[in-house]
């Protein structure tokens, strides 16, 4: 699985980051449970199905070409709770590519960026 991030989503790492500092380590712990969601083993299904089943993710939009768009709770050890910052990626199924939209905390922004998510999708 390949991972890349845009522009908006590493100035709001930076950002983020001077006041969680474990969130580096923490965008790569959820980097390896995206690439298990993606992955062609066989219990990749069943993991699937647990992960989007309860409030850990969900999947906000599927396009005909198998690409999701997908925002999840990131677990953030120096929060020791994931239910305050959200990430939202693009799953680019054909060409096994991530792409890291948006990071934001929901006490600072209750939503996510709709535009931002279409302007990546083109």
């Amino acid at each position: 699985m390949n991972f890349e991030q845009t522009n908006e989503f590493e100035k709001e790492l930076k950002k983020l980051q001077k006041k969680w500092r474990s969130l580096p380590q923490d965008i790569v712990a959820a980097e390896i449970q995206i690439s298990a969601l993606y992955s062609d083993d066989v219990d990749a299904a069943e993991y699937r199905a647990a992960f989007f089943n309860g409030k850990r993710a969900t999947i906000l939009q599927v396009l005909e070409n198998g690409t999701e768009v997908v925002k999840m709770r990131l677990d953030v050890e120096s929060l020791g709770t994931n239910s305050k910052l959200r990430v939202v990626f693009i799953a680019i199924v054909t060409t096994n590519s991530i792409l890291l939209v948006e990071l934001y905390a929901k006490n600072d922004k209750e939503n996510l960026d709709k535009s931002r998510i279409k302007k990546y999708l083109r």
